[in-house]
């Protein structure tokens, strides 16, 4: 009788199986690797550019795209990209983009998950143009927009209406009716790099085990949301402080390629009303203080109109959370 082993079986290992243990990390590799993480949150990082907090919704951290880089810097991590494209009725798209980040060792240490799709509301609609009432904003107005914002809204009409400075005045406007875009392609490229943006920021946080630390930026309009019980037509004119941030449902905010996607041609601003259009014209709320300031509140996540506001002069205001100029 023939004993001999078949050449395809593979004899089951005299040593010790391997367990979830047996190539843990050490209790003070962890600690070490947390203490990290907050260092350079303290140390490099920057509020309002890296990361930010969401008023309402306690004091836990939301990452940027561009904090989540720099864990990646820290760590030194590689991260890989599959993309997939799914083709939606009328032209609209979806991405899905799946990132993979990469010890520098090339062991994979986790995945991440993003999508945005052109039917997301962001994208989808744009704001008709606004319409002047002629009336000039009652004085009460502004006394009662920082301590009533309700009261205030009221006085300019209620929903739909807003204050917008033309020439030396304050009038009322109307804000104008939402429509769908005509051409879902002006925003392919922008919901491309939303999707990769969102799953980036996924797979730094899982990779890097920062999620305790940090939450994930594409839920700040639903937390907003959640914390006001508000929604906001981000393309209304100036003045209103009783507006709040995102559109109902929506779920983003412009990447860094949306300025350019969408307005690259637009001339540059020289005055201030000019700016207030630009502002308006670019989806970032603002508003006009009684003294002439311009103050605007760019979507945490977009590092490309803070970049232009700092271009224009506008100073980041920590203490409120918002630019000024």
């Amino acid at each position: 009788m023939n004993n001999a082993q078949p050449s395809n079986v593979i004899p089951y290992p005299t040593q010790n199986p391997v367990t979830l243990t047996s190539n843990a990390a050490s209790l003070s590799e962890i600690k070490n690797q947390v203490t990290l993480i907050q260092q350079v949150m303290r140390e490099v990082m920057i509020e309002g550019e890296h990361y930010g907090t969401i008023p309402g919704c306690g004091d836990k951290k939301v990452l940027l795209k561009s904090g989540a880089e720099k864990l990646m810097l820290t760590f030194r991590l590689a991260n890989d990209l599959d993309v997939q494209v799914l083709e939606l009725p009328n032209f609209h798209r979806e991405y899905r983009v799946k990132v993979t980040i990469y010890a520098p060792s090339g062991q994979r240490l986790g995945t991440g998950v993003g999508s945005c799709s052109t039917m997301e509301s962001k994208y989808r609609f744009r704001t008709g143009p606004i319409e002047n009432t002629g009336k000039i904003v009652p004085q009460e107005y502004w006394t009662h927009r920082e301590s009533n914002p309700a009261k205030a809204q009221e006085l300019l009409g209620g929903k739909g209406f807003s204050a917008k400075k033309v020439g030396t005045k304050y009038y009322i406007v109307k804000q104008g009716e939402r429509v769908e875009h005509d051409n879902p392609a002006d925003n392919y490229n922008t919901c491309l790099k939303m999707a990769k943006k969102r799953g980036l920021v996924d797979a730094a946080l899982t990779s890097t085990a920062a999620s305790d630390i940090f939450t994930q930026d594409l839920e700040e309009d639903d937390l907003q949301g959640a914390a006001t019980g508000e929604t906001y037509n981000s393309s209304s004119a100036s003045g209103g402080a009783s507006s709040s941030r995102g559109e109902s449902g929506q779920q983003a905010s412009q990447s860094s390629s949306s300025s350019s996607d969408q307005g690259g041609s637009s001339a540059e601003p020289i005055s201030n009303d000019e700016i207030v259009g630009y502002l308006t014209v670019k989806n970032v709320k603002h508003e006009v203080g009684d003294d002439g300031t311009i103050y605007a509140y760019p979507e945490f996540s977009d590092s490309a109109a803070r970049t232009w506001l700092k271009d224009q002069g506008f100073k980041w205001d920590a203490k409120n959370k918002r630019w000024a100029l």
